[in-house]
């Protein structure tokens, strides 16, 4: 029985080397929104997509050690071959358009009373 080497988790060398990495693969969520969009039965504009993807990948621009930027990488691209493998379901998909739109529930009890939930 041959030996299988374990795969190891790719790491940057340097910031430049983790920016093309990133660079790269925010070109391949972009370029396969189309496909994205016909496996899913996504019913809004490509331009919303592209936002949604464009967002996440702003949300953690400054983030400068190699490591942590390494992990969000390789999570990166287990969404990507996720999503494009449709392995996830739609309502999957569609979470991530839901997380900012809804409207934040009043915490105190003051709040809820005038609203009528208390």
């Amino acid at each position: 029985m041959p030996l299988v080497a374990p795969l190891v988790t790719r790491s940057s060398t340097s910031l430049a080397d983790a920016r093309q990495r990133a660079i790269h693969l925010y070109r391949r969520w972009q370029k396969n929104v189309p496909q994205i969009m016909v496996d899913y039965h996504l019913c809004m504009p490509q331009s919303v997509v592209r936002s949604k993807i464009r967002e996440y990948f702003e949300k953690n621009r400054y983030v400068s050690d190699l490591r942590a930027i390494d992990v969000l990488l390789t999570k990166g691209q287990m969404e990507f071959d996720e999503t494009l493998n449709v392995w996830k379901q739609y309502s999957h998909v569609l979470r991530y358009f839901d997380s900012n739109e809804a409207d934040a529930q009043p915490t105190k009890f003051l709040d809820k009373f005038i609203e009528g939930r208390a």
